[in-house]
């Protein structure tokens, strides 16, 4: 395989990435948007949604992308956007795990049958919701184990790291 083929490729998944991700947070707030009413086992579930999926939005549209020529992509170019970039990183990390304690507890009592009764939620809002905090976990987890092993790794090469002082 070329060059020219292997950055063609390493492009078209990043498209595909890209795409599927934006898929599913415009789902995040799409479905939340239409089950806003709907589940008052847990009313916040829905509003989760919506403001998980518009923050998760906000760094797509406002980060810097690569030129055409332009190698290495300058993707926070100014302090002002680094620091823009940071506190919506924050506020998300700390909006997920609001996230998760109003989605998991609701999980053992969670009527999804009986419009009328007070552990009601919408099958769809519930099992989305659900399903996207479980596979953010999941990636969380999967990146944290990669990182330790790639610390491990680091760790028991030593005196082959060129920046070791040691």
């Amino acid at each position: 395989m070329g060059e020219q083929e292997a950055t063609k490729t390493v492009f078209i998944c990043e498209t595909f990435w890209r795409i599927v991700s934006l898929a599913i947070i415009v789902a995040m707030v799409v479905v939340g948007s239409l089950y806003v009413h709907d589940c008052p086992i847990q009313y916040m579930i829905p509003v989760y949604l919506i403001v998980y999926g518009i923050f998760l939005l906000l760094p797509t549209f406002t980060a810097r992308h690569k030129n055409p020529g332009e190698d290495p992509p300058d993707i926070l170019q100014s302090p002002g956007q680094c620091c823009f970039q940071g506190i919506v990183g924050c506020f998300l990390i700390v909006w997920f795990i609001g996230g998760t304690s109003w989605v998991y507890p609701a999980f053992a009592t969670v009527d999804m049958a009986n419009k009328t009764s007070l552990n009601y939620c919408e099958p769809i809002l519930y099992n989305f919701a659900f399903t996207i905090t479980t596979a953010t976990w999941v990636v969380v987890g999967v990146a944290m184990l990669c990182s330790l092993c790639y610390l491990c790794y680091t760790l028991m090469r030593g005196d082959q790291n060129p920046y070791s002082d040691v």
